[in-house]
């Protein structure tokens, strides 16, 4: 009895359970997103979940899923020379949330800079 209720547990968990992407996948959709909406490149990706939150999924209003990841990049200064800018080896960590909305199709990901603001 007790393994069959075991069993069961394990089946109706893997057949409900919908798993987020892994932080892989964002960490490798992160740099294409950012270049799109941003004109300066990240330096490097320092933490990934640097909240500890893992992977939030987020249900809008309008039944829509949103996944949410959480990094920590290193944005370097940047100086111009001939127009072009440069990066130098200082900067600044930014809190980034990366937003994955797979029922998108133009435009999946969305980026945040800081404090996660909870109505978009």
């Amino acid at each position: 009895m007790f393994r069959f209720l075991l069993f069961f547990l394990f089946f109706a968990i893997s057949i409900f359970a919908e798993g987020a992407p892994g932080y892989v996948l964002a960490e490798k959709e992160l740099p294409k997103a950012w270049e799109r909406i941003f004109p300066l490149a990240y330096g490097s990706i320092v933490t990934q979940d640097p909240q500890k939150k893992g992977i939030l999924q987020e249900k809008r209003a309008d039944k829509r899923k949103v996944w949410i990841y959480n990094f920590l990049v290193f944005m370097p200064k940047y100086d111009r020379n001939q127009n072009q800018p440069t990066a130098r080896g200082e900067g600044r960590e930014i809190l980034v949330f990366f937003l994955w909305e797979p029922s998108e199709p133009e435009e999946p990901y969305r980026i945040q800079l800081g404090e996660l603001n909870q109505n978009l």
